[in-house]
């Protein structure tokens, strides 16, 4: 898998994991981390729209745990596919994390 990362805005990192030959899921986490951690002050957006319902999951719950831990004053933004997805990983309890289901341009202009 491959990680696209666009600059939506001054302050907005779209991460969008993209489908390869290759999948490797810990990869993609590691270099997620690695962009939220230097990029504390930007607000970061992970598209899982691409991914499957399971590598989904897993992204999101990882991801989200790590962001709890180390950045717990700052929101992640998720973009999914599913609602099922959704309410797997907020049935995690994380209060910084929000989920939107399909992508809206309005969406991500309300998160700046």
């Amino acid at each position: 898998m491959e990680l696209l990362i666009k600059n939506f805005d001054k302050n907005i990192y779209v991460l969008k994991p993209i489908i390869s030959n290759e999948r490797n899921i810990e990869s993609i986490i590691a270099r997620v981390k690695m962009i939220i951690l230097e990029n504390s002050e930007q607000k970061i957006v992970l598209d899982l729209r691409k991914i499957n319902f399971l590598d989904s999951i897993k992204i999101g719950t990882i991801i989200g745990t790590y962001h709890f831990l180390d950045f717990s004053g700052k929101k992640i933004y998720m973009i999914v596919n599913d609602e099922e997805v959704k309410k797997s990983i907020e049935n995690l309890s994380f209060n910084n994390i929000e989920i939107l289901v399909g992508y809206d341009r309005l969406d991500l202009a309300g998160i700046a």
